[in-house]
């Protein structure tokens, strides 16, 4: 692999062991995917934050860096912890679990990342621009990014994302490359009227409906309303990235690199075309219901974050009710956000209703050895949540619109409408 003097300086060394460690795992990850060279990159986002991602010896391997002098080269933000950092002991976790957690939250404030702990970086800072090569982790974030704003990204791996970050390289290879990010399979959607498409879980149906039939490949949609917002995209990268492993899509007159669908092709024709109707859709909403009762233990919103927009139109639904006894409806964000919605009044009026929201953390990455429901009944709007919690939080689930979340929040029962 061709290496500039700099680069090769680091290997050597000169820049402290922990740089040089980074470098020389860079640098393998490269040759393993057959990169020539490795490409300068000007911020990064970190996904090995939580404990029960990485565990011991991943902490271990994150102090070692932090204790020999690696620093992030460039701006670095994190994705959530396995603890809420105020609420913690409120939310069910012990003090042996917190500490170990706490552990590799100092490691990284010590190598210098901004202390974002959300896997939603993109809405509270550290956003890329057009064309920008970023070193970013995680599977929703790093889909988002290439998509929706165009820059050039890739899945990076756990604890090589961190040596990325260190370096401030990335290897040429994959998404990153102008080549490897024409489209592959043209989506096109066909006979959805204006009903569709006005909640964020149509977008995350969607998503993983694509996601499981091009799996790696880069899906081109035509016909998505222009009224798609940023939020919108997020559940759509989020679920394309967990029921598949897409890394990029283009979306026909509304993502930076598909003004045509000629452009998202980059001029070539020779890509295959499948239909999307209403009926594909439902018989996929109904895949991903797996719960079978109508009784909802618990409503979980957040995954990927929620934004202080997404916060502040649950607490419009929310206004003047109450969350069901016997239920409980968690809200997953991070401090930048939760702010802004104390700031608003939007989190008041949530906690007020008995909302739990939480901060930082993800349920999903918490402390496994405490069940903080009874039940195993959720209901949930994201895509990305009804791939992972079932066999992560050993629950069965619901998906529901953001007004059928709330709705089954202060009844207890879902309805068994998806999008209402």
């Amino acid at each position: 692999m061709y290496l500039t003097d700099y680069e090769q300086e680091i290997l050597e060394g000169k820049h402290g062991e922990g740089t040089r460690m980074a470098m020389e795992i860079v640098i393998k990850m490269g040759e393993l995917y057959g990169a020539d060279r490795l490409i300068p990159v000007k911020r990064a986002h970190i996904d090995a934050a939580a404990y029960t991602t990485i565990w011991d010896a991943g902490t271990e391997f994150i102090e070692y860096l932090a204790d020999h002098g690696a620093k992030c080269a460039v701006p670095t933000t994190i994705n959530p912890l396995s603890r809420d950092i105020k609420n913690w002991k409120e939310l069910g976790a012990s003090e042996k679990f917190a500490l170990k957690s706490k552990r590799l939250e100092d490691a990284y404030l010590k190598m210098g990342v901004i202390p974002t702990w959300t896997c939603a970086p993109y809405q509270s800072t550290n956003a890329p621009h057009f064309k920008e090569v970023v070193s970013w982790s995680e599977s929703n974030a790093v889909n988002y990014v290439n998509s929706v704003l165009g820059a050039r990204a890739e899945r990076l791996p756990d604890m090589v994302d961190v040596c990325c970050a260190v370096t401030g390289r990335v290897p040429a290879y994959g998404r990153y490359l102008d080549e490897n990010r024409k489209g592959d399979v043209l989506f096109r959607l066909e006979g959805f009227d204006d009903t569709w498409f006005q909640d964020s879980v149509d977008f995350a149906v969607l998503g993983y409906y694509i996601g499981e039939i091009v799996v790696n490949k880069v899906p081109v949609i035509e016909g998505l309303p222009e009224r798609t917002m940023p939020d919108d995209f997020k559940a759509l990268s989020a679920a394309a990235a967990s029921g598949g492993a897409v890394a990029l899509f283009h979306a026909v007159g509304l993502t930076p690199e598909a003004p045509t669908i000629e452009a998202a092709f980059q001029g070539t024709s020779d890509y295959e075309i499948r239909i999307v109707t209403p009926a594909d859709m439902e018989a996929m909403e109904k895949r991903l219901n797996t719960a079978t009762s109508d009784k909802v233990d618990m409503v979980l919103m957040g995954c990927p974050h929620l934004s202080a927009n997404e916060i502040a139109e649950v607490a419009g639904l929310m206004k003047g009710k109450k969350v069901c006894d016997g239920t409980q409806f968690w809200i997953m964000t991070c401090e930048t956000q939760y702010n802004l919605a104390v700031r608003s009044g939007a989190a008041q009026i949530l906690e007020e209703a008995g909302v739990v929201i939480t901060k930082d953390t993800c349920l999903m990455e918490m402390d496994e050895g405490d069940r903080r429901w009874e039940g195993q009944n959720f209901v949930t709007n994201s895509g990305k949540a009804a791939q992972y919690t079932p066999a992560i939080n050993r629950v069965k689930i619901h998906m529901a619109s953001t007004a059928g979340c709330v709705k089954a929040a202060v009844s207890g029962r879902f309805s068994g409408e998806v999008r209402r």
